[in-house]
């Protein structure tokens, strides 16, 4: 009984321990904030939620790069993808900053009277217009 008992323990921490395992949480909740900054096509964020998605999109993207580069060969992912991930963070951090200034701006439009928070990426109010999403394989 201790012997099923221990040997149960250790294929649990085995598995928490797998480098692919994790690899895959972290391409997963990647994709996952895609999916949200995709969904803003159709439904438009305020600048306070678009400044997060992208804050939370710039942060894994920077973790998603170090573990396909620590793990992706022994992990059996696409030789190309860690280059790919490099490559799309300066547009995830375009689009951190102008969402987040926007956020700053309407605060601060906000504390000195102003109206309601109109949504990210609206011609309305934000300077600049809209916002471009990034494009590619995110």
């Amino acid at each position: 009984m201790a012997a099923l008992m221990s040997a149960s323990i250790g294929s649990v921490a085995s598995a928490a321990d797998d480098p692919c395992q994790a690899l895959g949480k972290v391409l997963t909740g990647r994709a996952q904030i895609i999916q949200e900054v995709q969904a803003y096509r159709e439904k438009k964020p305020t600048a306070d939620q678009a400044c997060s998605t992208f804050t939370k999109l710039s942060k894994i993207n920077v973790t998603a790069t170090a573990a396909v580069e620590r793990d992706g060969a022994w992990c059996r992912a696409p030789e190309d993808l860690a280059a790919s991930l490099k490559s799309q963070q300066n547009d995830i951090d375009t689009g951190k900053k102008n969402a987040c200034k926007a956020a700053a701006d309407m605060k601060k439009a906000q504390k000195n009277g102003g109206g309601a928070p109109a949504p990210f990426g609206g011609g309305d109010g934000i300077v600049g217009g809209e916002m471009k999403l990034p494009q590619g394989a995110l």
